[in-house]
């Protein structure tokens, strides 16, 4: 058990955690520069029970986070390091977990990341072999002990297991019901795949915090929740609400107030410390483990937030509400209004699965996918009656080298026109109704969407509708009442690139075969 992990399941105290963003550029030995500097106050201040690292924060390069955490952990400080996977593929994430177990920094928050923005020279070109299902999966693996085939036929090494404290991040602040549903539902898959603890993403609508902590009690998510406390500016505000920095949310009404506190004196500083001290007070009102700082880049501003919620400990949270209360027009809620408190209500639900108006879902069901879905039952569903034919099939076609090509080549056509398939071989149309995450995902997302999308739109390509969104529509237009992530977490394995989907699929190959749970 890591020291925060103590603090979170053996204490009862609200705690604190801040953020560094490191620079890019040299940090000399001496570590006299801003961000060290300010890493070493925070080492001393006792109000700070852990550190949190950034990596490559906005898809930008950065000094990587392990130099900052082992010299915060040097000093007696917990140290959470973010770990994302747009640059590294999963042998270079392995590796990575290793360094950093082997140096003590056993505290990890997981994310797909940000998708890159910059580069020496052009845009670097993102990885995603992973997505932070797959990488949590793979961190909890090496937990329990990683297993890796020894040199022996048939014979198994077992690792020693590493002591990792995983969390994961999920936006509350989404503006549709598409985006909304399957954050939560991505949320529960995560905690599944081992996150110990959740962040949310940020925004400043405490009703839709509310909404959060409310799902997750009521569908018993019992891991600590830590709310996210950025103390704002005014130009942080306007990239923020211009929708530069994927996940980050100010609305046009907090725009408007931001608008008008910089005209004072002090451009608007001491509205940012209150607004951040307030949000501090009612996330500990609301059953939040701890508040989570970020936004402060010297601790004389840190020093003044937390002050400042100091002086409203004594007062009953909830008569903050209303000066918290920063809604986008016409976002959606996942529960009704409690119009008492302008929170949310839990026994008002604005979601029921197998129902709802079907016309506004039309628009994600093209042809293709209504003959896919025929197809599907008729043939690829194991409960069909041509199911088991199809498996003899391919048996028979893996020992004839000219049909298993022909039939490797129809395949190929048929799928690249109806799917702009991409012939990864490990096949998750039917996982997300008949979209492909290779061909059609920025990220690759197979185990839901990344934090990052606007309005349903993706974060890379905003001229494109997530395909989580159509995915959602088209569920929701023939009103199935499963939901879409309600599996095993989705690893693709590289291996079977540019080999027929199909046949792996029948012949047990790909990722939903019992080989590929190794580690379950």
């Amino acid at each position: 058990m890591t020291k925060l992990q103590y603090f979170f399941s053996e204490t009862k105290n609200f705690l604190i955690g801040a953020e560094i963003v490191p620079s890019r550029g040299i940090i000399p030995l001496e570590h006299h520069d801003k961000i060290s500097d300010f890493a070493e106050t925070l080492c001393q201040d006792d109000r700070v029970h852990w550190i949190s690292i950034t990596d490559n924060a906005g898809g930008n390069p950065r000094l990587s986070p392990s130099f900052l955490g082992e010299m915060i952990l040097q000093q007696g400080k917990s140290v959470i390091i973010h770990m994302t996977c747009k640059d590294g593929n999963r042998n270079s994430l392995e590796s990575l977990a290793w360094m950093y177990a082997s140096e003590g920094l056993d505290n990890l928050l997981v994310m797909s990341g940000d998708y890159p923005v910059a580069g020496d020279r052009g845009t670097a070109q993102p990885v995603f072999d992973l997505d932070s299902v797959g990488l949590l999966s793979l961190l909890s693996d090496m937990n329990r002990g990683l297993r890796m085939y020894g040199r022996k036929p048939g014979s198994v090494v077992q690792l020693s297991p590493t002591e990792f404290f995983l969390g994961a991040v999920v936006s509350p602040f989404k503006l549709t019901e598409a985006e909304q549903v399957m954050q939560y539902e991505k949320l529960e898959l995560k905690i599944k795949a081992g996150a110990q603890f959740i962040i949310p993403q940020l925004g400043y609508d405490m009703r839709k915090f509310h909404e959060l902590k409310l799902f997750m009690d009521e569908n018993k998510l019992n891991v600590p929740l830590i709310g996210n406390v950025y103390k704002l500016s005014g130009p942080v505000a306007r990239l923020f609400h211009k929708g530069v920095i994927p996940g980050c949310i100010v609305s046009d009404s907090l725009m408007e107030k931001v608008e008008k506190e910089k005209k004072s004196p002090d451009k608007g500083k001491a509205f940012f410390i209150d607004l951040a001290a307030k949000q501090i007070v009612t996330f500990k009102g609301m059953g939040y483990r701890a508040a989570y700082l970020c936004g402060i880049e010297n601790h004389r501003d840190f020093d003044d937030v937390l002050e400042k919620a100091k002086e409203y400990e004594t007062s009953d949270w909830k008569y903050f509400i209303p000066e918290l209360l920063y809604p986008n027009s016409g976002e959606f809620f996942y529960y009704g209004k409690d119009e008492k408190t302008g929170l949310s209500d839990s026994s008002v639900r604005n979601v029921r699965p197998g129902a709802g108006d079907r016309r506004k879902y039309r628009k994600y069901v093209s042809p293709a996918y209504r003959f896919s879905r025929i197809v599907h039952s008729l043939i690829f569903s194991k409960r069909s009656l041509f199911y088991q034919s199809r498996v003899n099939s391919y048996k028979f076609l893996e020992k004839h080298k000219t049909l298993n090509k022909l039939s490797y080549n129809f395949e190929r056509a048929a799928k690249s026109l109806m799917f702009n398939c991409h012939e990864c071989g490990d096949c998750s149309l039917s996982d997300i109704k008949y979209l492909c995450p290779q061909s059609q995902c920025a990220k690759n997302q197979r185990n839901g969407p990344c934090g990052g999308s606007l309005n349903n739109m993706c974060e890379a390509f905003p001229e494109k509708t997530c395909i989580w969104v159509k995915a959602y529509g088209r569920q929701r237009y023939f009103r199935e009442k499963t939901t879409l992530l309600d599996r095993d977490p989705i690893i693709k394995d590289n291996s079977l690139k540019n080999t027929s989907g199909w046949a792996n699929y029948f012949l047990g190959r790909d990722h939903q075969a019992e080989k590929h749970r190794f580690n379950d």
